[in-house]
């Protein structure tokens, strides 16, 4: 059996790639700060209980060097999916670009000495590394994973974060020699495994289905998706370079309301009307060498609504049924 380690595996992404990377046939090591922290490992623990003796959990700090040393020694690939994600950071050096950065830095120092038998690198980056979407593509007519955030500061903490630590791991990359891809998701949202709710995505979303917010728009991609590219760009031979996994479709509020009311019949969101989306990013690299489909927008809304009702984290609105 091949084996896979998983940075971050107690997160949302990183959860559903270990699923289906426990489907597909792989040993599974996944890393998380603390064993003892169960409420973040239940799901794993949950996963590993239905396939015995192939899902290790491993404690590592992203800011410790040396902590990944041993659980990449022997394995076939690494997703390094562990990164933070805070809303509002005390201090953004320390809370979010510190531990981004040096994390892929210690993650790629354990790669580097056990480089000869890791077949590939994958790693979580965000669509935030290509623009700010402000300034006009460089072809002017649609953003690739050619484009960069060329002018990320800290002003904007977290797409600074993953335009540093991409640019970090590709420097690396080339200098030592070992293959790299990355992935760059949208807003990430759908299905959430286990009853954990952390991921600022889904609580957006929650807050959208509950109908106490009108604030979900624009692009977005199912984690299924994302999981999927990650395992795709590690085992496809051809596979190089940036990813960008995503329905390229904008969507305005009203066409989720409309999708929400067709899935979940006697909920009562509101009508709104809405402008078709344009598509002003080019998925065409992911779909021709990944093979990819990508479910639509509201379709992933409506099942992340199923499965936060299903779960008892969300409540429809009030005089409907689930």
């Amino acid at each position: 059996m091949q084996v896979a380690v998983v940075t971050g595996a107690s997160g949302y992404i990183a959860v559903q790639l270990v699923k289906q990377l426990l489907e597909k046939g792989y040993i599974v090591r996944g890393t998380v700060r603390s064993t003892k922290d169960t409420a973040k490992t239940e799901i794993l623990t949950q996963l590993a209980g239905v396939l015995p003796g192939r899902l290790e959990l491993h404690e590592a700090d992203l800011l410790q060097e040396g902590s990944f040393d041993d659980v990449v020694q022997g394995a076939d690939y690494v997703f390094h999916t562990a990164s933070p994600v805070i809303k509002e950071p005390e201090d953004a050096q320390r809370d979010v670009i510190d531990p981004a950065l040096n994390g892929t830095k210690n993650v790629l120092a354990s790669v580097i000495k056990h480089k000869s038998g890791i077949k590939r690198v994958v790693m979580t980056s965000s669509v935030v590394a290509v623009s700010d979407f402000k300034s006009p593509p460089k072809n002017g007519s649609a953003f690739t994973e050619d484009d960069w955030a060329e002018n990320s500061s800290l002003a904007d903490p977290y797409r600074h974060s993953k335009v540093l630590a991409e640019r970090h791991a590709w420097k690396v990359a080339e200098e030592q020699g070992f293959e790299l891809v990355t992935i760059l998701p949208t807003w990430v949202l759908g299905p959430i495994l286990g009853t954990r709710l952390d991921s600022l995505s889904m609580l957006k979303t929650k807050d959208f289905v509950e109908g106490k917010s009108d604030e979900l728009y624009g692009r977005m991609v199912d984690v299924r998706d994302v999981a999927r590219a990650h395992i795709l760009a590690a085992e496809l031979p051809h596979a190089h370079g940036r990813y960008i996994v995503t329905d390229p479709h904008g969507y305005e509020s009203g066409e989720f309301w409309e999708a929400l009311n067709r899935r979940f019949p006697g909920k009562r969101y509101p009508s709104k009307p809405y402008k078709a989306g344009k598509n002003v990013i080019d998925i065409s690299k992911a779909t021709k060498d990944l093979g990819l489909t990508f479910i639509s927008g509201p379709e992933v809304v409506c099942d992340a609504a199923g499965s936060l009702f299903a779960a008892g984290l969300a409540k429809p609105p009030d005089n409907a049924s689930t």
